[in-house]
């Protein structure tokens, strides 16, 4: 461990025991360091905006303490806001202010009574009348409250990250800004939002591999969902004709900056609408999901400026390829032909038994995606690519399929005129599992109970989902996916 590690440590443990320490000292004199209520009657920002010489109480974390002989000024912190408090021994008699001075740390958890004052230096203050310590913090804040920057224990830690670094609270507020938007979005258009299984005894609904539990009452194996899109299928069977879900999903892949095992995301299913409507829908939503984050549509992130005013241009997915790859994928109309294609454009992470679909997707990503920046449609996505979407009447080698990308063709949303054929769907997931017996572990499972809703009728209805994540990483301008999750997928620490 290098010496300025070691040194660290010592420091924490020493400082820990001085705070062990003032603890018992606080039990000894008969006051109890956790108690269960406190008075609290304004915010600090309330406080603050109130009138010079009006009575305040006020509750928070005391962030910064200067001693000046028999005057003490300390800052309190809550979620509205920081505000001085001066604590006096003139104010306060000697005992209360030493037993202030020797017991209370930066850290700790107040409540103060006093009246609003300005200070010589212009400063908003309580003078405080009255303090009660409301909860003993035993460790030390971060780096004494001035910034946390190691990465490794802003992710593992985030409650320190929180309150060391600014910016990682308005990328947490933010995100709940936006996902309370997306729900009166959706109410607002007389969606209702409903709830899918989690667990299922069959997973379904994406290319992913999922991850495995066990039932022990039951004695079966279960699966975290993947997407909950056949569930809500179900219900549109069932005569529902717009619903949506936001929650969690899990899929059993790798992690980088754009992907988490764990993520949240929001579907949503209308029916008597197509990909087009869908698109109308997107083209609607995210001005106003980027307005509630306090942007404006034309804005930085990720190191380029985009452009969200609508309309978005459309294109098609072989377009794209053609545009940037400089390959017609209609000239390699089998598996064979466009491996070969593949491997002579040195596409990486496929094999010989990689399926049509997933090389076209390769490719695009290989060649396509990088170079997106401003918001595009990518429309029309080869059929292999789209087991559940409904087949172009025009091209049925072609899916009504559109994903909107940008800033480096990050996929913000997927959607599709939803397959409501059984007999098709039920041939396109038999396909599905004809590939994950060649190898493919993201293949999709046939799901016999799904094409019999299918079979009792569904109507035109088109389907839409939004990764939450990936929405907050692009409007909050963070590079890395972890930034955004409040506790991030994260491998356990060697100690």
């Amino acid at each position: 461990m290098p010496i300025s590690d070691t040194n660290m440590t010592e420091d924490i443990l020493n400082e820990e025991q001085t705070r062990a320490n003032r603890l018992q000292a606080i039990r000894d004199a008969g006051i109890d360091p956790y108690p269960a209520r406190c008075e609290h009657k304004q915010t600090l920002a309330e406080a603050k905006s109130a009138a010079e010489g009006a009575k305040v109480t006020v509750a928070g974390r005391l962030v910064s303490q200067r001693e000046m002989g028999k005057l003490c000024f300390s800052h309190l912190q809550d979620f509205s806001g920081r505000l001085q408090i001066a604590v006096s021994e003139k104010e306060l008699g000697k005992d209360a202010y030493k037993f202030f001075t020797k017991n209370i740390d930066l850290g700790d958890f107040l409540s103060v009574e006093g009246e609003m004052f300005v200070t010589h230096k212009g400063e908003t203050s309580i003078l405080a009348k009255k303090y009660t310590l409301i909860a003993k913090s035993l460790l030390p804040l971060p780096e004494k409250f001035h910034g946390l920057s190691n990465v490794e224990v802003r992710y593992r830690q985030r409650y320190l990250d929180l309150l060391a670094n600014e910016e990682a609270m308005n990328i947490a507020k933010m995100r709940s800004v936006l996902v309370r938007e997306i729900r009166k979005y959706f109410d607002g258009r007389d969606f209702y939002e409903v709830e899918t299984p989690v667990l299922q005894s069959l997973y379904g609904g994406a290319n992913a591999k999922p991850f495995i539990t066990h039932h022990n009452a039951l004695d079966i194996d279960l699966f975290l969902r993947v997407a909950p899109e056949l569930f809500l299928k179900r219900l549109m069977v069932g005569g529902f004709e717009k619903v949506y879900e936001l929650g969690k999903c899990f899929r059993n892949e790798g992690i980088d900056n754009n992907h988490n095992p764990e993520f949240s995301q929001v579907e949503a299913y209308w029916a008597y609408a197509d990909y087009h409507d869908m698109m109308g829908l997107i083209e609607d939503l995210m001005p106003k999901l980027i307005t509630a984050a306090g942007l404006p549509l034309k804005f930085e992130t990720l190191g380029h400026e985009v452009d969200f005013t609508p309309p978005y241009p459309r294109q098609t997915m072989r377009e794209i390829i053609k545009q940037y790859a400089k390959i017609d994928i209609e000239d390699y109309p089998d598996q064979p032909s466009m491996y070969k294609a593949a491997i002579k454009l040195k596409v990486e992470g496929i094999e010989k038994n990689t399926g049509r679909g997933k090389l076209i997707d390769e490719i695009y990503k290989a060649y396509a995606r990088p170079k997106i920046i401003n918001p595009i449609f990518m429309t029309d996505h080869p059929i292999e690519l789209s087991p559940l979407a409904k087949r172009k009447t025009d091209n049925p080698n072609y899916a009504e399929r559109f994903q909107l990308l940008c800033v480096g063709g990050n996929e913000m949303c997927n959607a599709f005129s939803e397959l409501n054929d059984p007999l098709d769907q039920e041939a396109r997931l038999k396909d599905q599992e004809a590939l994950r017996k060649l190898g493919d572990e993201e293949g999709m499972r046939y799901d016999e109970d799904f094409i019999t809703a299918l079979k009792h009728g569904m109507p035109p209805t088109a389907g839409l989902g939004m990764g939450i994540d990936r929405l907050v990483k692009l409007l909050a301008n963070a590079d890395n996916l972890k930034e955004v999750i409040l506790f991030p997928t994260l491998k356990p620490e060697n100690k």
